[in-house]
């Protein structure tokens, strides 16, 4: 804590040109709290730092700084005050609290403007004694947006932009070594870096670090490191990306952490409050409450739209290492919950068990797998009781749908069929396009399983029809996928090139970025044999995808796996039964181009020119922001 002077502006500063300004207008403002607000590590202290120092004139009284640590071992005001004094000169600083209080502020209504500088806050609690007076100003930096504080005014700290992000890492290495040219003689691994970091300053420091240590460190080296285990590689001595994330965790009350958990569950980019609600088994308004709290946190945050959330790439990962270390935990609790539909069955309460049966479907592979699909077929069969006695027929296919993919991952597959066909026909009386499409494309599934490659694609074909009538652009893209591996199962593969192509560009428009890498890898595959670069540009496409997605272990193990199907392929190539396709051909409707086109046209397969078309679609490949 300094007087008449701050910490010297961190060497890596680079771009917040708005920031500044933002801050500075904040601090110009009659109004005397500003809280500048962001993830850990995004660069709250650095900026903050930075525009005390461009506002240091405005304040002839001197600047109060100090290191709150609200994150580890907190500052309690009490000590701050007592800090606070010294530096102001007071020799016997008073013992009780509310002494202190009156004593610091009355020394500074005796001095010009001051500005308070109160770094890393936790809890308003920590800031609350510390405001001297309307002629003076703080600047409060948190994790939090300490939303009750009022009257205070807001400034929210986003990472940096791509191009900055570069930037700064050039800055670092520069400042090192003024000869080090890495980033200026390879943007592209540069720019990939960055990405990986998710443009968070303190892992782009971090980076620039372990460059520094190791002058003959290739960046495309690097890229390839933080790609295999971003969380682990982006440590460097105290300073780790880890540890931060690991802080603010800490902080989260536990049904805040267990949410936060859950959420890296979710396939998408972004997560609605309803389908957090059916993670958690929670009802949308306490799941709101817990959803806001992570925000205002900063572990998440919003969504495109009101109503949705999103993680920052890395805190994605990191919530899904929490969830796996946890996996325990999630087990017994499935286990708690099942018994609980169990009572509330036996008891007759009807509306509890579908809640409960359902919550837990909306992540039905995490809670039954193989192993555990008696326990969910037990607690789906009391749904489905639970439907038919209360006349509730949308209630009723959901119940059938469940029940059918969990006798399908039990392999039971004639049950299986016999749900699905039960859930067609009722959604069919329903009007519910998109769960008659659900129904239909599981029926297809099972065909193509028992190698009924004519059923399969009727099936596929009759769900495409309802999923685009219903609108369900997801279930679009995920046909489409089976539909190009059908295709490419009995060696139609300008065909299969065709679908795979139309999945890649619905599932970028609905954020499946795990969809668009399976179809890539499937491109890999069909190019394998005729064009090795195509191949590879296939594969970097499938490897983005993934990692925009947060699949980072799909993204680990996308080149070994990818050499195991190679040989599969092959194998199946060679002993594919000739008749198989040719009876396929017969009458195998050609994919055409966009939305709402007609499938059913007896036209020459496309050329193989569609395949460099899905070279060029590996540009689009990006990350949800």
């Amino acid at each position: 804590m300094l007087v008449d002077g701050l910490p010297p502006v961190a060497a890596e500063f680079t771009g917040r040109a708005a920031d500044l300004s933002a801050v500075a207008a904040a601090l110009g403002s009659p109004q005397p709290l500003v809280v500048s607000t962001g993830l850990a590590g995004v660069g709250k202290t650095t900026l903050a730092v930075k525009a005390a120092h461009a506002a240091a004139g405005r304040f002839p009284g001197g600047v109060l700084f100090i290191d709150l640590h609200g994150y580890s071992t907190p500052v309690e005001p009490q000590t701050a005050l007592a800090t606070f004094l010294t530096a102001l000169g007071v020799s016997c600083v008073p013992e009780t609290r509310p002494e202190r209080e009156a004593l610091y502020r009355s020394r500074l209504a005796k001095r010009r403007p001051v500005l308070v500088v109160l770094d890393n806050a936790s809890s308003s609690e920590q800031v609350r004694p510390l405001p001297p007076g309307d002629q003076h100003r703080v600047l409060v930096t948190s994790r939090h947006t300490l939303g009750d504080l009022q009257g205070a005014r807001r400034v929210g700290i986003d990472v940096l932009p791509a191009d900055d992000s570069v930037t700064m890492l050039a800055n670092l290495l520069q400042a090192t070594d003024p000869a080090d040219t890495r980033i200026a003689d390879a943007p592209q691994s540069a720019h990939e870096i960055a990405e990986l970091c998710g443009w968070l300053p303190l892992a782009l420091g971090i980076v620039a670090a372990l460059l520094s240590d190791d002058p003959g460190l290739l960046l495309a080296e690097l890229a390839v490191l933080l790609q295999e285990a971003r969380l682990a590689e982006l440590s460097y001595d105290d300073f780790a990306v880890r540890a931060a994330f690991d802080l603010s965790h800490a902080r989260l009350a536990h049904e805040e952490q267990r949410l936060f958990r859950l959420l890296s569950l979710s396939p998408g980019p972004q997560i609605s409050t309803g389908a957090a609600a059916a993670l958690a088994g929670r009802s949308p308004q306490s799941t709101r409450k817990l959803l806001t709290g992570l925000r205002r946190a900063h572990m998440i945050e919003g969504g495109e739209a009101p109503g949705w959330f999103r993680f920052h790439d890395l805190l994605r990962l990191y919530a899904a290492e929490q969830c796996e270390a946890d996996a325990e935990e999630l087990r017994a609790e499935r286990e708690s919950v099942i018994a609980v539909v169990a009572l509330a069955h036996r008891t007759g309460r009807r509306e509890q068990v579908l809640r409960l049966a359902f919550a837990l479907g909306s992540f039905l592979y995490f809670f039954y797998g193989r192993r555990t699909a008696v326990e969910g077929i037990s607690a789906y069969e009391m749904a489905l009781d639970a439907a038919v006695s209360l006349g509730d027929r949308t209630a009723e296919a959901k119940a059938l749908l469940g029940l059918g993919r969990l006798h399908r991952e039990m392999g039971h597959d004639e049950a299986a069929r016999a749900r699905f066909e039960s859930a067609a026909s009722v959604s069919r009386e329903l009007g519910d396009d998109e769960s008659q499409g659900k129904a239909l494309y599981n029926l297809g599934l099972l065909s193509r399983h028992r190698k009924d490659f004519d059923s399969a694609q009727r099936f596929y074909d009759a769900a495409l029809a309802a999923y685009r009538t219903s609108g369900h652009r997801p279930g679009e893209a995920q046909v489409n996928y089976s539909l190009g591996v059908l295709a490419d199962d009995v060696e139609l593969s300008d065909r299969a090139v065709g679908y795979f192509l139309d999945c890649i560009e619905i599932a970028e428009e609905v954020g499946r970025h795990d969809l668009m890498g399976h179809a890539h890898k499937h491109l890999a595959l069909i190019a394998c044999d005729t064009d090795q670069q195509e191949e590879q540009r296939q594969l970097h496409a499938a490897h983005a995808a993934y990692l925009a997605g947060g699949h980072q272990r799909k993204a680990e193990r996308l080149w070994p796996q990818f050499r195991k199907s190679q040989a599969q392929h092959a194998v199946a190539r060679l002993t594919s039964a000739a008749t198989s396709g040719l009876r396929f051909l017969s009458w195998c409707p050609v994919p055409v181009r966009g939305r709402g086109s007609e499938r059913s046209q007896n036209r020459p397969a496309p050329g193989n020119e569609r395949l460099g078309r899905a070279g060029r679609a590996s540009g689009r490949t990006r990350p949800a922001k």
